[in-house]
Parts: C-alpha cells; structure tokens; sequence
C-alpha cells in the first residue's frame, strides 16, 4: 500500500526556494572543557554511526583517555566527514561529545530539524561530499565546502508534511528490523539446543572417507581462465551460504591433477586460513567440475548425520569459539584438518536431526523473507528522498 502511495505521490515544488545547505544549517563550534564534570555520558566516535542508517543507536563510554572534546545536542546530525563514501550520518537520540572525524549539523529556525536527517542521507548529498573531500588514504570534507551544496526548501507546512511520512517509513523499516533481530534471536537459541545431548562423537568419525583442502593453482603452475572448472575460495564461502557473483574459472587439467579436493554437491566447506577462518556453508550448487583452494577445507559426512545439522551445530557461538580456540597460533589464523577431525559434538538420531533442522529451515525462511522486506522498504524510502531532495 505504502509503495503504491509515493508511486503515486506527485510533489509540486513551484513554491519551493534554492537555499545552500549552509543557509538552513550551522556546524556548532561547542567544545567541553572539563568533560568529566559536565555530566557527559556518551561518547561517539566513527565505528558507533552505521552506514546508511539515522538513528545514532550506540556510544562508548567515557574514558580517561579520551581525546574527544566536541559537543553535540539530542537531534543534532552528526556527520562522518572523514571516507564521506561510507554514507554515515545518524540524528542523535541524546547528547555528548564525538570525534573530530566527525561534523555537527544542527537546524537553523527555517529548517525543521525533523526533516534534516534526510536532506543529509540521500544520495546527491553524500556524492557531493565525496567529490569535495580532499586528502588522500583518509579524504575528509569540510563543512565550509558542505555549507555550499544546494536544494529547494519546501515551506514550514509543507516541511512537517514531509517529515511525517519520511518518519513514518522509517517507522516501517525499524519494524522491520526489530522483527528480524527477534528472529535471529529464535535461531540462536534453536542452536543452543542442538549442544543439548548425550551422545558425543567426534567430526571425523562421521565422516565418508574424506577431509581435505584444496591447493593453490599458481603453486600447481595453473592461471585462471574463461571457463572450465569452478574454482571456489575462501571468499566464497559465506556464514552458511556459499556467495558465486565472482566466478574463478581454472583449466580441467586442475581439477584432474587435485582429485582429493573435487567438490560434490552436497559437501560442507569451511575457511580454515585469514580472517575468514570459521565460516562454513554446504555448497549445492550445480557445476560439472569444482575444486578448492587451500584456504578451505572440505568434508563429506556419513549417512548417519545430516549435512545442515553439523553445519548449524558448527555455527552456534560458543561452538564456534570452542572450535576457533584450537587454532594454530601463528602470524596468520588456520585450523589443521586434525583440529576440524578431532571436534566433538552431540549426535542425536537421524529422524531428531531432520526434526530440529525443519525447524531451523523455517526460521530460516523467515529471516530471509524479513531482510528482503527490509532491502525492499530501504530502497523505497531512498528513492522517496532522492524525489524530495
């Protein structure tokens, strides 16, 4: 319904007026003096704004240390001028002092502060700043060359309008959001109840006869190529999902030579190498041929365990963590086939398995329909402040 309403929403702004964003909004030059008897409580650095979002949701705590000193007030929009890129620009729900990496935006008296979180976060804003920013690994932009970006104003009246129904998407969105942050609440804990058992046996009896990773094809003497066989890397492998938008391609005569390493549908990979180490996912897609580099690992389970059942026993967090304290301790993280072999988990029967999985499977499902409803509103509500804006 909502979507069917701003397709059909005409905006008139004949009446509206060219401002520069310096006419309707100042940069507060207030700094604390003595910010530990000023009752400050928050402190936001970069790392608490997240990308394309206008709530400020998360602060640090006030330390000793801090070099931070300049203030912000609740309904300020605070701004990341450094890496303008990163589209971060969130309206405080609270006051306290932020990073110098970080400019104060507040609404002069012609300009609803309500409505100003939006004329910050739309895409002509943000490319604008990255086009004005200067430096070179860390550009930053100034509020002096912000100041002169420019819109139309729509009047008071037409402003509270707008800032309702802008609101009231969000509204939608953060729905949206707490239902799925409660839905990933239910798969955690349908997790933590697979650690609830009595029969532990290790990984590496429950396998078919294999427990390998893969080669480098440059050590082998191989280039990639247009086509021939899939060539699957930790990067590919995701947090229970295997991601192939960027295909690597190797000669057959690869995939002959690492025998061991051929991937079969149905086979679960796991990152043993980098900072990816962990992540696991069974891989079901169909390919003729696919191999594996040494940074994954792949193992075939026997007839007695279901391959999503280990998978989501793996995935569990303190499982997790018990798996990753047996890594190598080296300049880089990996994990020995030893160490995947040796884990131990609890193996009900086959039919609990099924049983716990279909369950999970929903919840799953749900997750999934959730963030595609999330990514449907986000790009809704773009659009509708891009028309604005």
């Amino acid at each position: 319904m909502m979507e069917e309403a701003i397709q059909e929403l005409k905006i008139d702004k004949s009446d509206w007026t060219p401002v520069k964003f310096g006419d309707v909004v100042c940069e507060p030059k207030e700094n604390a003096k003595d910010i530990y008897n000023e009752g400050i409580e928050h402190v936001v650095g970069l790392e608490h704004i997240d990308t394309e979002n206008i709530h400020l949701t998360r602060s640090g705590k006030l330390e000793e240390s801090t070099t931070f000193s300049k203030k912000f007030s609740e309904g300020d929009v605070l701004f990341g001028r450094r890496r303008a890129y990163l589209k971060k620009a969130a309206q405080a729900s609270f006051s306290g002092i932020c990073s110098g990496d970080i400019t104060v935006f507040r609404a002069k008296e012609n300009l609803m502060p309500e409505l100003l979180p939006f004329i910050v976060c739309n895409d002509k804003f943000f490319d604008y700043a990255v086009k004005h920013s200067a430096g070179g690994l860390s550009p930053r932009v100034k509020f002096k060359d912000l100041a002169n970006y420019e819109f139309l104003l729509p009047p008071k009246d037409q402003q509270a309008q707008l800032a309702e129904l802008l609101w009231a998407m969000d509204e939608v969105i953060e729905g949206e959001r707490m239902l799925f942050d409660k839905t990933q609440a239910l798969l955690e804990a349908a997790r933590r109840k697979m650690n609830q058992g009595n029969l532990e046996v290790f990984i590496g009896d429950q396998i078919t006869d294999l427990i390998t990773k893969g080669a480098s094809p440059k050590w082998q003497g191989f280039d990639y190529c247009n086509e021939g066989t899939l060539f699957v890397t930790s990067e590919n492998v995701l947090e229970d999902s295997i991601d192939l938008k960027e295909k690597k391609f190797l000669p057959l005569a690869f995939n002959y030579k690492q025998k061991r390493s051929q991937l079969m549908k149905g086979d679960i990979l796991i990152n043993i190498v980098g900072a990816s180490i962990g992540r696991l996912a069974i891989f079901n897609e169909e390919f003729e041929t696919v191999n594996i580099n040494q940074a994954v690992c792949l193992f075939r389970v026997n007839n007695t365990v279901v391959p999503e059942y280990i998978v989501n026993y793996l995935l569990e967090e303190s499982n997790k963590d018990r798996l990753l304290n047996n890594q190598s301790a080296t300049a880089r993280p990996n994990l020995s086939l030893k160490n995947l072999s040796d884990f131990k988990f609890y193996l009900p029967s086959k039919s609990e398995q099924r049983k716990r999985m279909e369950k999970i499977s929903k919840i799953k499902d749900s997750l999934n329909n959730t963030k595609s409803q999330i990514s449907s509103s986000q790009s809704l509500k773009k659009s509708l402040i891009n028309q604005i804006f």
